[in-house]
C-alpha cells in the first residue's frame, strides 16, 4: 500500500500549500499594501512557521503563489468564455470577462506589477522560471483556441493577443493606481486630474481596441512574425 500511502501524502501537502495561500490571500485582502511576513502568514493558516517554510522560502515566494492561483483562475473564467462562444467570439466577450475577473478579485493587478517589478529580484530565479513555464503552457493551450474562433488572426496571433491583453491592463493598473488614488491624491488634487480615471471603463475600451486591432491586421500582415507571407 506504498503507492496509496504516497497518494494520501501528496493530497496532504497540496492541502497544506493550498492552506498557505488561501491565509496570505486574506491578509493581503485585508491590507493589500504590506505583505505579510512568513511568520504572520503561518499563524493564519494555523501552521508552524517551519512548516511554511517547507512549501515556500520566502514571503515574496508566498506572493507568487497567490498570484499563481490568480493566474489560473483567469485562465479558467477564458475557458468558460472560450466554451459559451465556440463559433461567435468577438473582442467585447473576452474584454467582458476579463474586466469582471479584475473587478471581482482586485488583488490579481496588483500583484502582477509586484511580483513582475520588485519581487522578481528577490524571488529564486528558478521559481520563476517555473512559474513562467506554467503560463506558457497555458497560453500554449489557449492561443490557437482564439485562432481557431477568430480566424482574421494569423497563426501565433492568438498568444500575442493574450500577452498584450495582460501586459496592457498592469501597464494600466500601474499608471492609474486605482486601489490607492486617494492615498497618492488623484482625486483630491486638481494637477493629478489626468490620473483620476474610471480604470474599469478605460480597461475595458482599451482591451476592445486592442483585440479589434489585431483582428483588423489579421492574416494581412506580412511583417509579423508568424504571419502568413
Amino acid at each position: 500500500m506504498v503507492v496509496q500511502h504516497r497518494a494520501i501524502q501528496a493530497e496532504d501537502k497540496a492541502a497544506r500549500r493550498a492552506a498557505i495561500v488561501a491565509a496570505a490571500e486574506a491578509l493581503l485582502a485585508h491590507d493589500p499594501e504590506n505583505f505579510a511576513s512568513v511568520a504572520e502568514v503561518a499563524a493564519a493558516a494555523g501552521l508552524a512557521k517551519g512548516t511554511v517554510y517547507l512549501y515556500f522560502r520566502t514571503k515574496e515566494e508566498i506572493v507568487l503563489g497567490v498570484h499563481a492561483r490568480h493566474s489560473e483562475q483567469l485562465f479558467a473564467e477564458l475557458e468558460r468564455t472560450l466554451q459559451a462562444h465556440p463559433s461567435d467570439l468577438e473582442p467585447s466577450h473576452v474584454a467582458d470577462a476579463f474586466c469582471r475577473f479584475v473587478t471581482d478579485n482586485p488583488l490579481f493587478l496588483h500583484l502582477s506589477a509586484a511580483c513582475m517589478s520588485r519581487f522578481q529580484r528577490t524571488i529564486d530565479p528558478d521559481v520563476m522560471l517555473g512559474f513562467r513555464a506554467t503560463i506558457a503552457s497555458r497560453l500554449a493551450h489557449f492561443g490557437p483556441q482564439i485562432e481557431a474562433r477568430m480566424s482574421a488572426l494569423a497563426h501565433g496571433q492568438g498568444v500575442q493577443l493574450l500577452q498584450a491583453t495582460y501586459a496592457y491592463a498592469v501597464g494600466m493598473w500601474q499608471l492609474f493606481d486605482p486601489a490607492q488614488k486617494h492615498a497618492r491624491g488623484f482625486d483630491t488634487r486638481p494637477e493629478l486630474a489626468v490620473f483620476n480615471r474610471d480604470f474599469r471603463r478605460d480597461l475595458y475600451v482599451g482591451l476592445l481596441a486592442l483585440w479589434r486591432g489585431f483582428l483588423a491586421g489579421g492574416a494581412a500582415r506580412s511583417g509579423e512574425p508568424g504571419a502568413p507571407r
